[in-house]
């Protein structure tokens, strides 16, 4: 009876193990499924991003081609909006922020573009007038009105140009892709013409409004250059190590060697540089103070010492040549240059 009552129990026993082996069997198919379904929504998540940034740098590549196209990609406003484009694209990391690069830095450009290529499409214009005989032999005070509406160009008084002025004209304004109705007011006088001011309410304000984006985008270059707000653009980074033996304080990166490599870049045509971090702005001091280095009295990282400029990369590293030889040759210090399209420099910020 007693081996019959065990039989029981160790027959217990194994339906229990049984049944505990199948909850952890399940239990490890189910982690298993749950895993399998988190990886591939993260990769398919990933993938559909990827596919979103690739159509944001596709867009990126239409912007380029109508700056191209519009005869304005090398117009330091414009060349400045692509870089703020191409830079936000890179630094999203998800798609509301691509969403707002776009919205945002991908309007902006587009707007920067076609204000500039207006501007040209005028000076275009006027130059073509003042290449004109009748507009040379012109004693009288005249105006010419020019007006293009939906790719049709309409010039008053009408025939006063000869015309092959008239034909250049049309070749200018149909071409340039004008966006919407174009005005252009020119007064003639002892034989050349210039630009009217807008006279009807309307269009003085519309004049001031353009003057003050000028202005605006005049005071940005200008603080950007003073080193008070952000810049964006091609450069290169440069990185300072100590001599690899040591040999006392000539082995060692000093704040004379850093202002040296600093008025070179200058020198180079850096439109802004940061050094550890730090903007440099015309009243910036570089010092050591023992074994530390301060800029703009923040002390920075050293060995390496870290300088980012915006500039040209080959004029940068080309004008950076002869003291980096130097340096290297006479006092063992080691350099590292990369070059990149886009380099982001912050801000001058108040030491507190």
């Amino acid at each position: 009876m007693s081996g019959y009552s065990d039989r029981r129990r160790f027959s217990s026993i194994g339906k229990v193990q049984m049944v505990i082996l199948i909850v952890v069997l399940i239990n490890t198919i189910l982690i298993a499924l749950g895993y399998y379904f988190i990886i591939s929504s993260v990769r398919a998540a990933d993938n559909l991003f990827s596919y979103k940034q690739e159509l944001a740098h596709d867009l990126s590549d239409y912007i380029h081609l109508l700056a191209n196209d519009m005869e304005v990609y090398n117009v330091p406003e414009v060349r400045e909006a692509l870089a703020e484009y191409n830079y936000a694209v890179d630094l999203a990391v998800t798609s509301d922020d691509l969403i707002q690069s776009i919205l945002n830095q991908g309007r902006c450009a587009r707007e920067i573009i076609i204000r500039e290529a207006d501007e040209l499409s005028k000076d275009k214009v006027l130059a073509a007038v003042n290449e004109d005989a009748t507009v040379k032999g012109t004693v009288d005070k005249t105006h010419l009105y020019i007006r293009v509406t939906e790719g049709k160009v309409d010039i008053y008084p009408d025939q006063f140009l000869e015309s092959y002025t008239v034909q250049k004209i049309n070749t200018i304004l149909t071409r340039e892709r004008c966006f919407g109705e174009k005005s252009i007011d020119l007064e003639i006088v002892d034989g050349t013409a210039a630009m009217v001011i807008p006279q009807t309410t309307e269009e003085q304000m519309e004049a001031l409004n353009e003057d003050l984006n000028s202005l605006r985008l005049r005071l940005h270059e200008l603080r950007a250059q003073a080193g008070l707000t952000e810049l964006v653009g091609p450069g290169i980074t440069l990185k300072i190590y100590d001599a690899m033996e040591s040999g006392g304080s000539s082995t060692l990166v000093h704040d004379a060697d850093i202002r040296d490599i600093v008025n070179e870049l200058f020198s180079a045509g850096a439109r802004g540089v940061t050094v550890g971090g730090q903007r440099l702005t015309v009243t910036s001091a570089i010092r050591c103070t023992g074994p530390l280095i301060m800029v703009n009295y923040q002390q920075i990282p050293t060995n390496p010492v870290t300088i980012e400029a915006v500039g040209d990369p080959d004029l940068l590293i080309s004008g950076l040549s002869i003291i980096i030889e130097e340096l290297e040759d006479k006092r063992g210090l080691v350099f590292s240059i990369s070059h990149s399209g886009f380099i982001k420099l912050s801000a001058y910020m108040h030491a507190e």
